[in-house]
This record gives structure tokens, C-alpha cells and sequence, in this order.
């Protein structure tokens, strides 16, 4: 499903596509269909512009973003979801962990 960016981050829409979505809980299921390769690419593309990320939305009406800007800090927030994985356990789930369909998530 598209979710489209603003044109200054249009280099990250590969990402945007995936993982740009609406909820916690989405972003939070994306991560763990992995491939581990895939979150590592979204991390490499979008850590390095999240400062540019952050300066632009700050110029953005809050809480009421627009449709491309929302989009935008959606994929921020997909960045933090992917972070754990990518820096700490190096593959989608959790090492060792239980496994995540065991527990009921209420948020």
C-alpha cells in the first residue's frame, strides 16, 4: 500500500511503502515478518535523515499533519520499532524470547 512522502524525502519511499503505518501495533507486526535484511536497509536509509526528518516536521501543523507528513513521522516511528532489532538482537524477534503470538498486546 502507498503511503506517500514529501517530496524532500522521496529517496526514502521504498521504505515509506512497508512501513510507513499507522499504529504501533502494525509497525510492531511489520518488524517481525522480517527478513532481518530488510530492516537493516530501513535502518541504514533513515537513521542518517532523521534529524532532516525531525527539522521538517517541526515546521508542520501538530497535531494535524498532513497526509504525506504523517506518513512521514509514521516511518520515524517504524525507524525506533526497527531500532532494538537491528543494534541489540540482530534478527526480527527477540533471542531466546518467547514467542510474540503468546502474548495479547493491549495498545
Amino acid at each position: 500500500m502507498p503511503h506517500p512522502l514529501p517530496d524532500a524525502f522521496a529517496d526514502l519511499q521504498m521504505y515509506a511503502d512497508r512501513f510507513a503505518l499507522p499504529t504501533e501495533r502494525e509497525r510492531h507486526s511489520e518488524r517481525l515478518k522480517g527478513p532481518f535484511s530488510e530492516l537493516q536497509a530501513l535502518y541504514d536509509a533513515v537513521l542518517p535523515r532523521l534529524d532532516a526528518i525531525q527539522g521538517y516536521l517541526k515546521t508542520q501543523p501538530w497535531p494535524d499533519l498532513p497526509e504525506r507528513e504523517q506518513h512521514l513521522l509514521n516511518l520515524a516511528l517504524a525507524l525506533m520499532e526497527v531500532s532494538l532489532a537491528v543494534e541489540s538482537h540482530h534478527q526480527p524477534t527477540v533471542p531466546f524470547g518467547f514467542d510474540h503470538s503468546r502474548f495479547k498486546v493491549h495498545f
